[in-house]
């Protein structure tokens, strides 16, 4: 009677955290220490500009040109970039959508949100007073239904990062002198 009800539609609703407050500022300041590395090496290899080395821009650039590579070309490869970083979730969750995958029962359960919520295995048969094909949604319960809940994958903050970045380098190297 009091069990914790399981929402299906919420991924991480009542999980509680594993890692202490300690564990998760030890994990940051480690994350930070990775990322402040990473910079110092790009910046004695020059990447900033501000050091003589050899990820300089201008030497990077002349080494580009050097290979035949365009203004335009890497305005195709940003959009290119880009448009990947839009649609990629839009494709995945089409794809999962026609194979029947990140389905869940949609049948009346004990819970407090009364569904079920258990993964749904698609199966197609003829039906016997039509002749038609119908599709049943089957979970472990053991509920047939003709419909199913579909939990689509939403973008994250990285997907946004990489479309913003995109874009302000497509409009830096288009517009740029």
């Amino acid at each position: 009677m009091n069990e914790p009800a399981l929402d299906p539609t919420m991924e991480d609703a009542g999980r509680q955290p594993q890692n202490g407050l300690v564990r998760n500022r030890l994990q940051s300041f480690g994350l930070t220490m990775v990322v402040m590395g990473a910079s110092f090496f790009l910046y004695y290899l020059g990447c900033f500009g501000t050091v003589d080395g050899p990820l300089t821009p201008a030497k990077m650039g002349a080494a580009l040109a050097g290979l035949g590579v365009t203004r335009r070309h890497v305005i195709l490869l940003l959009l290119s970039i880009l448009i990947g970083a839009i649609s990629w979730n839009w494709v995945f969750n089409l794809t999962s959508i026609l194979i029947g995958n990140r389905m869940t029962c949609k049948a009346k359960g004990k819970g407090a949100r009364g569904i079920c919520g258990a993964p749904v295995k698609r199966i197609r048969q003829v039906s016997t007073r039509s002749g038609r094909p119908v599709v049943k949604y089957t979970c472990s319960h053991g509920h047939r239904r003709p419909d199913a809940l579909f939990h689509p994958v939403k973008k994250g903050a990285v997907s946004h990062t990489v479309c913003l970045a995109c874009l302000v380098f497509v409009l830096i190297a288009a517009f740029g002198a």
